[in-house]
């Protein structure tokens, strides 16, 4: 009996330590705000305006601003679809988005990038924000 109990007691104790010890993702804070993104293969630089469900973005050297509808479907994840003026403007941005926030840091997260529509497309960058 006093095995039972003592294996009872280090599952018990187990369980509690990863629980307390896990991240909590505060993916909130993003929702709102100035980002900057630099593409890591391509080298461009995106400045991301995201105010309620909708998103503006330039891209630094060019004047032209983009739009897209925001919709979050929970605190980490939300998808992003182009305007009409901004497919209107550059059919390569057509398409949704699955935007998943994988990690949370202080003043960024990462962020995975998926497209329903082209299974192989993964994108994962850091999206820094700015205010």
């Amino acid at each position: 009996m006093k095995k039972i109990q003592f294996l009872l007691f280090c599952c018990s104790f187990i369980f509690f330590c990863n629980f307390g010890t896990a991240q909590i993702k505060d993916c909130k804070k993003f929702k709102n705000g100035t980002f900057k993104l630099v593409d890591k293969n391509s080298g461009t630089t995106y400045i991301i305006k995201r105010k309620g469900d909708i998103q503006y973005e330039e891209i630094e050297g060019n004047s032209k601003q983009l739009s897209f509808h925001i919709k979050w479907i929970d605190d980490c994840k939300y998808t992003v679809l182009p305007t009409k003026e901004t497919m209107d403007y550059d059919a390569r941005f057509a398409g949704l988005l699955v935007i998943e926030i994988i990690e949370v840091r202080e003043k960024s997260y990462i962020m995975r990038a998926t497209m329903p529509d082209y299974p192989n497309f993964v994108m994962e960058s850091e999206m820094l924000l700015m205010e």
